[in-house]
């Protein structure tokens, strides 16, 4: 039985560094990890949940601290969340139609039962839920929270929802009155990554304190995302206006899915959200099969912004908690 999470704002301890000592065989992940993480991804049948592509752990690798090991032909991630106090692991990557799979999670359950902590497995998407579901002498609880779960567009779907009359006119009136300029991104490039950061840090970072970012440093994950640019794969685009940047989008690919990583914009411009949605799609999107338009971590603003998008899915991030039956 599936159950959805109802999660308390409750503060949270805030730890500064990983938890040494613990997972000592598992290997941090690097940019040369790509590789291996591609191989193994490439086995699944769809794509991953947004946090779990290799762009975002890569991005978000000092807030969540990550760590694997190869088990039985499958990459399995330990995740330590330094905001949180939080360990738990990452879907295994590899073939899911065999027993293989099985022999993967009980070895990672071994390995959380020696350092005695709970076995959950995190950002899990539905696809897997049978696998969990079916190993012999465990007991899978299941939940989600649907402020986490992901939008996901079809790839028509996204685009005809650009069309709408509300999108065009809006980037209509922003087109008439900002008359943008549009850099597209195409390998790393300084100028970019400090256009980035300072569209980060005028727009978003003005408008919150620094302990709003419970996830982490959003200028840190820009610096990290950019500086990694092409090793990651990204494209993304600077929107410039009067000579000054005021918008930045990233995508991502996987499989046949675009990931929205990261976007920034100037606050209270009308249709420059559009604007660089439209921009970001027709620049990289022809041909994917879905788009990804994240989570609204429960905010309700973000909320009706991506409902009225268009045709959308909620792929829900299920939390897996994985523990041994009674006598087994």
């Amino acid at each position: 039985m599936i159950a959805e999470k109802v999660l308390l704002n409750e503060p949270q301890p805030t730890r500064q560094a990983y938890q040494k000592g613990r997972f000592e065989t598992f290997v941090p992940l690097t940019l040369e990890t790509k590789a291996s993480y591609d191989y193994y991804a490439g086995f699944l049948p769809a794509a991953l949940a947004s946090p779990v592509y290799f762009q975002s752990l890569y991005a978000w690798n000092f807030a969540l601290v990550i760590r694997y090991k190869i088990f039985d032909g499958h990459l399995c991630v330990v995740a330590d969340d330094t905001i949180t106090g939080n360990i738990y692991a990452l879907p295994p990557l590899g073939v899911l139609d065999d027993g293989a799979f099985s022999s993967a999670v009980r070895s990672l359950l071994r390995e959380f039962e020696h350092e005695g902590l709970p076995c959950e497995f995190h950002e899990t998407p539905g696809f897997m839920l049978p696998q969990f579901s079916s190993l012999d002498g465990y007991k899978a609880e299941i939940s989600y929270d649907r402020d986490w779960s992901d939008y996901v567009f079809s790839g028509k779907g996204f685009a005809e929802g650009l069309q709408k009359r509300s999108s065009r006119e809006a980037r209509r009136s922003f087109e008439r009155r900002f008359r943008p300029r549009v850099h597209e991104i195409a390998s790393y490039d300084g100028d970019a990554k400090e256009a980035a950061l300072a569209v980060t840090k005028n727009f978003f970072c003005s408008e919150r304190m620094c302990p709003d970012c419970f996830c982490g440093c959003e200028l840190k994950v820009v610096s990290r995302m950019m500086e990694g640019w092409d090793e990651l794969g990204m494209k993304g685009v600077i929107i410039e206006s009067e000579g000054e940047a005021i918008a930045f989008g990233t995508v991502c690919f996987q499989k046949d899915t675009m990931l929205f990583l990261s976007k920034k914009v100037r606050w209270r411009t009308r249709g420059l959200n559009e604007y660089l949605n439209a921009t970001l799609m027709d620049s990289f999107g022809g041909g994917c099969g879905y788009v990804n338009y994240s989570d609204d971590m429960g905010s309700e603003g973000l909320r009706a912004q991506k409902s009225r998008m268009g045709e959308y899915a909620l792929a829900h991030r299920y939390v897996v908690k994985l523990s041994r039956e009674p006598g087994r």
